[in-house]
């Protein structure tokens, strides 16, 4: 496992491994290309190529990542290419939950520089988690999809805009509803329907992913970040990121700065 902060270059344009390689991006971005695979990568963006197989990559903007090399396995045998694998996972997948994904890349930043029997174990351990996440996370993503072609509704389209443009402020969701002519209760029910989410949960994560930024980009202190992201004070969102993140304010600044 190998781990680029703000990596601005790549050394080489093309690349090929006899391993699975894991592009785990966690900020910037970078353009590839495996076969007829193609795209951009970039926050919460997983990379997947197979053995012997070449990667094409050009850096777009300074990325941070951490790059997995490993060995797959099923059934007692060793998976060497995407043949036997449906739907096939070569290229990105994106983990939509950025909860969870902060906190997962966190653990694994602090454990890419090093090797023993237990780390390696760990290591394992959290790449299976990404891959569960991902895999709910698709079979989540087709029902609601579903749901949304049998509900369209432009008014939480609307909605979304609305929060986007207040998540960092005091967000009266009382107010909002009102603003769009529903009650509390008839506004989430509809905001949940079309994006999975509630409401305040929906600004849940639009404050955690600022301040995930803050942390990583800056040296700005809790209670300087606190404010910006929507909390009254460093305390209270030290709580909320540690409770939403399962990893707290400071231990993540650090996973990203080793």
């Amino acid at each position: 496992m190998t781990r680029w902060e703000q990596k601005a270059q790549f050394v080489k344009e093309r690349d090929r491994c006899p391993m699975w390689v894991l592009f785990i991006v966690a900020g910037g971005s970078f353009r590839f290309r495996i076969g007829k695979n193609e795209g951009i990568a970039e926050k919460g963006d997983l990379v997947l190529c197979p053995p012997d197989t070449v990667l094409y990559r050009e850096m777009l903007s300074p990325a941070t990542f951490v790059v997995m090399y490993f060995s797959w396995y099923a059934a007692g045998q060793e998976l060497a290419s995407a043949d036997r694998l449906h739907p096939s996972p070569v290229g990105k997948s994106t983990i939509r939950d950025k909860h969870r994904f902060v906190s997962t890349y966190g653990y694994i930043a602090m454990l890419a520089r090093r090797r023993t029997p237990l780390i390696i174990v760990r290591r394992n351990f959290l790449l299976q988690e990404l891959w569960e996440q991902l895999e709910w996370e698709r079979e989540r993503g087709a029902q609601q999809r579903a749901a949304r072609r049998a509900a369209d509704d432009p008014l939480m389209s609307k909605a979304e805009s609305l929060l986007k443009e207040s998540a960092f402020e005091i967000v009266v969701l009382s107010e909002l509803a009102a603003r769009l002519g529903l009650s509390t209760v008839q506004f989430s029910r509809r905001f949940r329907r079309k994006f999975g989410v509630n409401p305040s949960e929906y600004v849940s994560e639009l404050r955690l992913d600022k301040a995930s930024s803050l942390l990583r980009e800056t040296k700005l202190t809790l209670d300087e970040i606190a404010p910006q992201c929507g909390y009254s004070n460093g305390f209270y969102f030290s709580r909320v990121f540690s409770q939403k993140m399962q990893i707290s304010p400071s231990e993540y600044r650090q996973a990203y700065r080793m």
